[in-house]
């Protein structure tokens, strides 16, 4: 009787493959064609901080400032450096020299 070890695993193998490719079928079917949402993607949308926004936070952060050196968290020169560098980097920004 001949044995042939190489047959014996050709309907495993057959049977691995139409499983992992009809999974695969139907895994990217249901993917692409789900139709309880109205948009496939729903990524959020960056927007630019209106001139409104950036003035509100401005004001915020110097209320801060202010709170922490009247609490003595920070000194005056402290805040006053802060202050400087947030101007250094708007100048920088506005200028196109962007980190």
């Amino acid at each position: 009787m001949i044995r042939h070890p190489k047959v014996k695993w050709v309907a495993p193998m057959v049977l691995t493959g139409a499983l992992l490719a009809g999974g695969s079928a139907a895994i990217a079917a249901d993917t692409w064609n789900d139709s309880n949402r109205e948009k496939a993607v729903d990524l959020p949308i960056a927007r630019k901080a209106s001139k409104e926004d950036m003035e509100a936070r401005r004001a915020e952060m110097q209320e801060r400032l202010a709170a922490k050196v009247e609490s003595g968290e920070i000194s005056q020169a402290e805040a006053d450096d802060i202050r400087a560098k947030m101007a250094d980097r708007k100048a920088k920004f506005e200028s196109g020299d962007r980190p």
